[in-house]
């Protein structure tokens, strides 16, 4: 076996963003000609550091395997330059308000890929080899801490130098007192990790001037996920040599394990008011089997 442990860094400088000048500055007294003004800005900065660690074992008596665990943290000011809904920003007037998570961002990370080789009918001859040997079992697990996520509010409205107001934002503050939960119930039972709904745990009352908790200062649903095959190799010398059969059954979410699609942008699991904050939108793709046969000659 061999193990490793590396470092992992990257820094991104003067990425693209799309900024609303119309919200930015008034459009009277000739500042602004036209309305809305949207204008590509290279400002954003984007930083990313990981340790990565590594055990794999080379095959060996039929087993081989891969592990591979990271602790990482991507930090961005937007992680999508747009344009769309999605990829706001809620204070696009100050990018140091927008620093946080980026939405792509995985705390943990780890995989695991093994294949085992059934080798014991090896020594066998005749009708019982063809029949018994060549089975192979290949798996990959996948496991990962969540995507950040940002709480936001329809009111108050926000009010920009350029005079209009802009909705949904962040609140003012966070209030605390929600349950820590990081089950798939947590994300699907009604109103989440905040009983009696979001308003509770945060001030959104007055008038707001600058966000008040972090961007992506929330994390989602936790991942978990098990791939499987079963693989039959039959030789047929009698056809031509090296000439052979795969037969392969693919499972892929192979126990039919649930897991929840992250919260979106201003979706509704995101905003306070909302009856589904806190609720993950729907989970993603249950058990699916598939079949594969080939014949290489």
């Amino acid at each position: 076996m061999v193990g490793t442990l590396g470092y992992q860094g990257s820094a991104g400088r003067k990425l693209i963003r799309i900024v609303p000048y119309h919200f930015l500055f008034p459009s009277t007294g000739g500042q602004l000609p036209f309305d809305p003004v949207f204008i590509i800005t290279p400002d954003v900065n984007t930083s990313y550091n990981a340790l990565n660690t590594r055990l794999t074992r080379r095959l060996s008596r039929g087993l081989q395997f891969d592990a591979q665990y990271r602790w990482s943290k991507s930090i961005d000011t937007l992680s999508f330059e747009g344009p769309g809904f999605v990829t706001n920003q809620t204070f696009p007037q100050d990018q140091s308000e927008e620093r946080g998570p980026s939405d792509y961002d995985v705390r943990h990370y780890f995989t695991l890929t093994t294949l085992y080789e059934l080798d014991f009918f090896r020594d066998r001859r005749g009708f019982a080899r063809t029949l018994l040997d060549g089975w192979q079992i290949n798996s990959i697990v996948s496991a990962h801490s969540g995507f950040p996520w940002t709480p936001l509010t329809r009111r108050p409205e926000q009010v920009q130098p350029g005079g209009r107001t802009l909705s949904p934002i962040r609140p003012i503050s966070f209030l605390g007192g929600n349950l820590d939960d990081s089950s798939d119930e947590a994300f699907t039972r009604a109103q989440g990790n905040f009983p009696g709904g979001g308003e509770q745990y945060f001030d959104i009352t007055g008038v707001v001037q600058r966000p008040g908790i972090g961007r992506n200062s929330f994390r989602g649903p936790k991942y978990f996920n098990v791939d499987l095959s079963l693989v039959k190799r039959t030789y047929m010398p009698f056809i031509k040599e090296g000439a052979f059969l795969d037969l392969r059954a693919n499972f892929f979410n192979a126990f039919n394990l649930l897991n929840l699609e992250n919260f979106a942008f201003g979706g509704n699991g995101t905003i306070i008011e909302d009856a589904n904050f806190g609720r993950s939108p729907r989970g993603l793709a249950g058990r699916v089997v598939e079949l594969q046969a080939r014949f290489s000659f």
